[in-house]
């Protein structure tokens, strides 16, 4: 005696649900893929060389649009018979009834929907998210040499000159500069900018915010301040929104400066002994000569403003163009060489003048 024989029916229930989060999970999984695929083909050096929290979480990205593509190739075309069919203790086959699957249908909408939704979102974030590549002056400007050693640590980079005394010791700075990128800015960018500063004689760390994305109560500072207690005089500083995370920082933290390119903090700081510094550009599309003025009550009253004229928020670090920004009317070298003395003045600033009789 031969055994029952199942077919599979159309209309059986949960087929709708299935293959309508097949459908959905076809262009999500391909777009997963697509921008992993895409953000490791145009920005691979940058990734590698930024917090590895983006590079984790693309190749994740990836991994997870090719198993949404397989599982929704493998429902469309495979998926009836499992809804039909389930192998019990002994190996044979036995049908489900319509109230498993329609158990069966619900349990897989409750995980399928909201599962896509997040998924849609980590693509989405991931696209936007795509940093703003470090031109090759910067990337240059990452090697060690002339007396300027580069160290790239996981989570932030580096750079202090190599100088020794008379009998031979090294000098190490006392002064240092922790410094915060812009939003969606590669870190490497600002290297060639900052590295003049390092050349003066100052410690001049650049940190990696997770996803290029700096937080007012982000750690990162305070990882660099730790790991040099030779440094007695401390500024933070940041780019755009760096900067709102660096005025955050030395808010609540006892640093001595305050540097602020083309930023304002997002309210206003209750410390007013902050030696502070904030440079912008006069033709700056994003931070605007309009908003720096209407920030400056948020700022002691005896910070230094310096405005370079006829210069773009692009032109505090080197990552090409930026979208909504001003055109310039100076040569992005002139403005940065009066970036840097800005810089150097505030630094030179944070050391006690000695007494005198």
């Amino acid at each position: 005696m031969t055994g029952p024989t199942y077919t599979a029916r159309v209309s059986q229930p949960g087929t709708t649900s299935r293959v309508a989060l097949a459908l959905c999970w076809l262009p999500v999984g391909a777009a997963m893929l697509g921008v992993a695929v895409w953000l490791i083909w145009t920005r691979w050096s940058s990734l590698l060389n930024a917090h590895p929290a983006m590079l984790a979480t693309t190749i994740a990205a990836g991994f997870l649009g090719i198993i949404a593509l397989f599982w929704a190739i493998g429902s469309l075309t495979v998926g009836g018979r499992y809804d039909a069919y389930a192998d019990d203790a002994s190996g044979q086959p036995q049908a489900r009834t319509p109230a498993q699957l329609r158990r069966r249908a619900r349990i897989r909408v409750a995980l399928g929907v909201p599962a896509l939704v997040v998924c849609v979102l980590l693509a989405s974030g991931l696209a936007w998210a795509r940093p703003f590549a470090a031109a090759p002056v910067a990337t240059a400007a990452m090697r060690s040499g002339d007396d300027i050693q580069v160290t790239d640590r996981l989570t932030w980079f580096e750079m202090r000159k190599v100088a020794v005394s008379t009998t031979g010791q090294p000098i190490l700075p006392t002064v240092g500069l922790v410094f915060v990128p812009g939003a969606r800015v590669d870190p490497r960018a600002y290297a060639n900018v900052l590295r003049p500063v390092a050349e003066a004689g100052y410690l001049v760390a650049v940190v990696k915010p997770p996803f290029d994305l700096a937080l007012p109560n982000s750690t990162q500072a305070a990882s660099v301040v730790e790991n040099h207690p030779e440094i007695r005089h401390w500024a933070v500083g940041g780019h755009s929104l760096g900067g709102v995370a660096a005025s955050a920082y030395a808010d609540d933290h006892p640093v001595a400066g305050l540097l602020l390119y083309a930023s304002y903090p997002a309210s206003e700081l209750t410390r007013t002994d902050l030696i502070t510094t904030s440079v912008s550009g006069s033709a700056d599309g994003l931070a605007t000569p309009a908003k720096i003025a209407e920030a400056k009550p948020k700022l002691p009253e005896a910070t230094r403003y310096v405005v370079v004229e006829g210069g773009v928020h692009a032109f505090f670090g080197d990552y090409g163009d930026q979208p909504g920004d001003g055109t310039p009317t100076i040569p992005r070298a002139e403005a940065q060489a009066q970036i840097v003395k800005a810089t150097i003045e505030l630094l030179a600033s944070l050391t006690p003048k000695p007494k005198t009789r």
